[in-house]
Order: structure tokens, then C-alpha cells, then sequence
């Protein structure tokens, strides 16, 4: 192999590098450019996860109240029907008797 021929070789592997050298650029960028738009992504959806954590917490607290609520609203009711069981059954008495 003479000089020029070496030469030549060189250049072509020289030209092939470069044209490798921008695909892998390209590819590069259009990673960079996913990587930046999937970070965006992930940060929308950190804060709808903490919107969601947020209202989570508020509706727990908001059971947690009730429940604590809820035993003297159940014996007002359990009052309110044990009287109106006992007017009933004073009606049914009465009924009876006349």
C-alpha cells in the first residue's frame, strides 16, 4: 500500500468518524431534549401527588373528626328513637284499651 492509498484510507476513515461523530450529536440532543421534557413531567406530576397527598391528609383529618363526633351524634339518635319507640308503644296501649 503506497502513500496516497494510506492517505486516502485515512481520509475516508477520517470522513466516516465524522459523520458518526453528528449522528451520535443528534442522538444526543434529542436525549437531552427527552430528559428535559420527562423532568418537566415528573415535576407536574410531584405536584399533583402532593395536591393529592394534601387533600388526602385534609378528608383523613376531616374523618378523624367525624368519627370523633360521631358517638354523641349516634346516642342522640339512639335517644331520639328509643323515645319515639316509647310514644309508640303508648299508642299501641291506648289502642288497645279502647
Amino acid at each position: 500500500m503506497d502513500l496516497s492509498e494510506q492517505i486516502e484510507s485515512i481520509e475516508l476513515k477520517i470522513r466516516q468518524l465524522a459523520l458518526k461523530m453528528e449522528r451520535i450529536q443528534r442522538e444526543n440532543a434529542a436525549l437531552q431534549e427527552e430528559n428535559k421534557q420527562l423532568k418537566a413531567e415528573l415535576d407536574r406530576q410531584k405536584g399533583t401527588a402532593s395536591a393529592l397527598k394534601d387533600k388526602l391528609e385534609k378528608t383523613q383529618r376531616a374523618l378523624g373528626l367525624q368519627r370523633e363526633e360521631q358517638p354523641e351524634h349516634s346516642k342522640e339518635l339512639n335517644d331520639q328513637l328509643d323515645q319515639y319507640i316509647q310514644e309508640i308503644s303508648q299508642c299501641i296501649d291506648w289502642l288497645r284499651k279502647h
